[in-house]
């Protein structure tokens, strides 16, 4: 009788265990970590909501420069101090963001996380979702990506491969509001493209982010 009951409990440890995170393997691991971020970037990365970026497809030194972006939003240095002790990151950029939310919930994930989320979600399909738009603001600010925008995000914004951001697809409300952070100052502009988007608002106005806007909700 005995040794029936250690059997018996030799059986509920293995399974206990068998199905506990510890016997997951690097791949289904890496699957739990991306559904932490499901509920409000969509399945996949393809978001539902309109104020929330899609980031399936986002290139994996983008979405870790992100991250550590709002990880350590408040002290930058320590961010590159943590780049800087990996050969394999040091493409991988970051600058100030803020965001009640994301500044909260990246402090909870550890760099090893972090590039998992990145290798996960670099490897989808961005899904372009159906957006009204305005067809001949779409058409204006077509030309002003051309002459402002394209050189870094190539393919009308399609392209991430210099690891920028996704643009062609994006949701029209999120873009309105990075760009609102871009010219506060509450989200830091690389140089290039501070250079251009003052040079394209002075001379083609405020309006000319709408335009960008609708230009890039237009594409399917």
């Amino acid at each position: 009788m005995r040794k029936n009951k250690f059997y018996q409990l030799c059986i509920a440890l293995f399974v206990i265990i068998g199905s506990s995170p510890l016997a997951y393997s690097a791949s289904e691991k890496t699957d739990h970590l991306a559904w932490s971020c499901f509920s409000c970037h969509g399945v996949d990365g393809a978001s539902k909501g309109p104020a929330i970026p899609a980031i399936a497809g986002l290139s994996r030194n983008y979405i870790i420069g992100t991250m550590l972006s709002y990880k350590f939003s408040s002290d930058l240095e320590k961010a590159y101090e943590l780049l800087d002790s990996k050969e394999d990151l040091e493409d991988v950029v970051v600058n100030k963001r803020n965001s009640a939310t994301m500044n909260r919930i990246a402090e909870g994930y550890s760099l090893s996380e972090i590039i998992q989320l990145a290798n996960y979600f670099s490897d989808q399909k961005i899904v372009k979702p159906e957006q009204v738009f305005d067809e001949e603001s779409a058409k204006i600010g077509k030309k002003l990506h051309k002459k402002y925008c394209e050189k870094c995000h190539e393919d009308w914004g399609a392209n991430a491969t210099d690891d920028v951001g996704l643009l062609a697809g994006q949701w029209k409300h999120y873009l309105a509001f990075s760009f609102e952070d871009f010219n506060s100052g509450d989200r830091d502009m690389p140089k290039k493209m501070k250079k251009k988007m003052d040079k394209m608002q002075d001379k083609k106005g405020a309006e000319s982010i709408d335009h960008l806007i609708n230009f890039y909700a237009s594409q399917r």
